[in-house]
């Protein structure tokens, strides 16, 4: 019996020992789930391919369900998305399309059971028919109007084979499209609002241009600039007086400030008779700092700001800009406004003006202008009065107080 119990002790003894250290590798897990095998290999060619794709893990993956809606696909189509317990496969629903370049990215965020995530984007980029070219499309999307990068936006490229090659934008607005083929091809890029992978021009803002990848070492880089859909021109709304040498001339769409002016006017009369008081300058948005001694009209040359050039376009959109030495993440482009500030030759007087402007064009490149009227009264003036006068008059006070005094 005492025999027993002292092997009893002793194993209670060993066990509480075994307790007090963890066995090798059987730690706390930081690390997130990490790329085992791809399938095809990332930068092979597969030309025949009849097989799903897939990315394995080298454990189980968190919330499985959830992981086909953050897989980005290239070219934009359907493709069944399935995410098994340690991997991730895909296939198009159309089958594999013979000569096409795939790429699929799943974003940074990829979790483990315990909720440890991936830090940088898992890629696979593959072609069905020859071997990868070196060509390297990368550029940012910008908001014309806001001129902030737009995370999420779509961008898709489209060449004379019609097959959409897509990517989206990253958190500051950058996107990559590498080993397209050569070729000359139709970009754009939107805000996906209805995530339906398409652009729908009624009511997503959008830019678009053309690009060209004349060999397989090509590399370019685009700007688009989403503006919101608008087929009219931009018309005068409304005038104010700001003071009698400045108008403020209100439009009704966002005005393009890097369009030159050289074929834009504004004249101001007097509406009673007609008479043309002289432009010195004028600009859209606020004026820089000017002389403050105005003497005539300046020319439209000395008036324009520094200008674009859109080249082709389609629906009053410029071409993206190509090879721009832009650094990446830095907006080239000045904030559009709603009014131009007009600066005038000479002080407005008592009276009601006419104020007419054309050329002036808006972010969707249309050209418009317009007419509207303002009235203007000179503040009253105001009576001046001499130190000597003042000291006077204190004077008299003084003096019809004593007297008053002496009354009583």
């Amino acid at each position: 019996m005492r025999a027993s119990r002292l092997l009893a002790v002793l194993a209670i003894g060993l066990a509480s020992c075994a307790r007090e250290e963890m066995p090798p590798g059987t730690g706390p897990d930081f690390a997130p789930p990490a790329v085992v095998e791809m399938y095809p290999v990332h930068g092979s060619a597969v030309p025949g391919l009849d097989e799903d794709a897939y990315v394995r893990f080298d454990e189980p993956l968190g919330d499985s369900r959830s992981v086909p809606r953050l897989v980005e696909t290239s070219p934009a189509g359907l493709y069944d998305i399935r995410a098994g317990r340690r991997d991730v496969r895909i296939r198009p629903r159309d089958g594999w399309r013979p000569g096409v370049v795939y790429m699929f990215r799943i974003p940074p965020g990829l979790r483990d059971l315990i909720r440890n995530q991936t830090r940088e984007p898992i890629e696979l980029l593959f072609t069905t028919g020859p071997e990868l070219s070196e060509t390297r499309t990368t550029g940012t999307v910008w908001d014309r109007e806001t001129v902030r990068a737009v995370r999420g936006a779509s961008v898709q490229v489209i060449g004379a084979d019609s097959v959409p090659y897509a990517a989206v934008a990253d958190t500051g607005g950058n996107f990559l499209l590498p080993s397209l083929p050569v070729g000359d091809y139709w970009a754009f890029a939107f805000r996906d609002q209805n995530q339906n992978r398409t652009l729908d021009r009624d009511f997503e803002p959008d830019d678009s241009g053309r690009v060209s990848l004349p060999e397989s070492a090509s590399v370019v880089r685009l700007e688009f600039w989403l503006t919101e859909p608008d087929s009219t021109a931009p018309m005068i709304g409304s005038a104010e007086v700001e003071d009698s040498l400045t108008l403020r001339v209100e439009f009704d769409d966002l005005l393009e400030p890097d369009a030159p002016l050289d074929s834009a006017t504004v004249t101001v009369s007097l509406a009673d008779t007609g008479e043309e008081w002289p432009v010195s300058r004028f600009a859209v948005g606020p004026l820089n700092a000017v002389d403050s001694t105005l003497s005539g009209a300046v020319g439209p040359e000395e008036a324009a700001l520094p200008s674009v050039a859109t080249g082709d376009s389609i629906s009053g959109t410029p071409d993206v800009s190509v090879d721009s030495a832009t650094e990446r993440g830095q907006a080239t482009r000045a904030r559009p406004q709603r009014f131009v500030t007009v600066r005038l030759g000479r002080a407005l007087g008592a009276g009601t003006y006419d104020v007419r402007a054309s050329g002036f064009v808006n972010v969707r490149f249309l050209t418009g202008g317009g007419a509207t009227t303002v009235s203007y009264e000179p503040p009253a003036a105001v009576p001046e009065t001499s130190p000597e006068g003042e000291a006077a008059d204190e004077g008299e006070d003084a003096a019809e107080a004593g007297v008053e005094e002496a009354g009583h």
